[in-house]
């Protein structure tokens, strides 16, 4: 008896952590949030940049890292993972020879968010980007043709983590 209710706990717990995980669809907010930045490149005669699978384990890697730590760093404690650019060394991004690096993080609510909702957070996600001149300069930045974004979300504190990798090759 007290094994089935331990598994019945276990069951309800990983449905309420899987249903909070499909609240917000990641995948649709950093599409979104790209082409956000790619209008802010092309309106400022900059290439648009294109995605790569290195500089996203790099992003997905930092994201978590900063969500646990609840702060935003660009430098991790973990061994060859220190820096943004060490990061995409380690996941095997070694042909890039720039790598510059915009973090956030920002409220979210509990709710399942509709295509509206995931606009108005895209959006206020680039904002604080593009009203901080550091990381403006990055996404503006000519040199760069590649990005990825990376989130983390702590559903305790209601909060979204972002990390943005940029790098050239």
């Amino acid at each position: 008896m007290k094994t089935h209710f331990t598994l019945l706990l276990l069951f309800i717990s990983a449905l309420s952590f899987s249903q909070n995980q499909n609240k917000i669809d990641l995948e649709k907010l950093k599409i979104k949030v790209l082409k956000l930045i790619n209008d802010e490149r092309a309106g400022n005669d900059k290439k648009v940049l294109s995605l790569d699978s290195f500089l996203k384990k790099a992003a997905d890697d930092h994201a978590k890292y900063i969500a646990k730590a609840q702060t935003l760093s660009h430098e991790q404690t973990v061994a060859k993972k220190e820096t943004a650019k060490e990061r995409v060394y380690f996941y095997g991004g070694n042909s890039f020879v720039l790598v510059g690096e915009n973090l956030l993080f920002t409220s979210i609510k509990d709710q399942i968010y509709s295509e509206t909702d995931l606009d108005a957070l895209a959006l206020k996600m680039f904002n604080l980007w593009k009203k901080s001149p550091n990381h403006l300069k990055n996404i503006l930045d000519h040199q760069y043709f590649y990005t990825e974004i990376g989130f983390s979300i702590d559903w305790e504190n209601k909060k979204i983590y972002a990390v943005q990798l940029f790098g050239a090759k």
